[in-house]
């Protein structure tokens, strides 16, 4: 069942759509197009974490190019957390005590990227600099507080619409946490109706 109250979020998740250098925006739950991309969000809470669903649609008679990134940020993320990117999966997983949290992004995008990025000063010069330049740079572990972000790049055809769904999942190490796997899995195979 579907929880839309805030309060019991275990994540935060944000997208940023870039065009060039300087020219980004937040994205909305909807808005109008950028860079001729008409975007619509759907965010969901469930029991055991939060998705986004989005959607991309070429609105023009000309191929268009997008470049999305996406910021999760696990609310539990303390001093002592760990941040692991997969290597082979675009995936991320989060150590901190008996909790744990995993992410992955599933797209039609022609290329995904991902990057860990510690909340100091250090991770947020990297974060500019991916802002400015429209590239992800590369940092596969970091411990402490830390966001995980994805970078998607798209080219869409005159009118192509692209979707894709964010998932972020949270559990404990001993117990339930050894089935984030399967949780995963299950969300994606036995999404619920809206």
């Amino acid at each position: 069942m579907k929880n839309n109250n805030r309060k019991n979020k275990k994540f935060h998740i944000q997208g940023i759509a870039w065009k060039e250098a300087g020219s980004y925006i937040p994205l909305g739950k909807s808005g109008t197009p950028f860079n001729g991309i008409k975007v619509n969000l759907s965010e969901d809470s469930e029991k055991w974490g939060e998705s986004l669903s989005f959607e991309f649609e070429n609105v023009t008679k000309e191929t268009r190019t997008l470049k999305v990134f996406f910021l999760v940020e696990w609310l539990a993320c303390c001093e002592e957390t760990i941040g692991v990117l997969s290597l082979s999966k675009n995936a991320f997983y989060n150590y901190s005590k008996n909790n744990m949290a995993m992410s992955n992004v599933v797209s039609s995008a022609d290329s995904i990227k991902k990057s860990v990025y510690p909340l100091n000063l250090k991770g947020l010069q990297l974060w500019k600099k991916s802002l400015k330049n429209g590239s992800l740079y590369y940092y596969p572990i970091t411990n402490g507080l830390h966001m995980m972000a994805y970078m998607l790049e798209y080219t869409f055809k005159p009118f192509e619409v692209k979707q894709g769904k964010l998932f972020a999942v949270e559990g404990a190490v001993h117990g339930d946490g050894l089935f984030l796997t399967d949780r995963m899995k299950n969300g994606l195979a036995f999404q619920q109706e809206k």
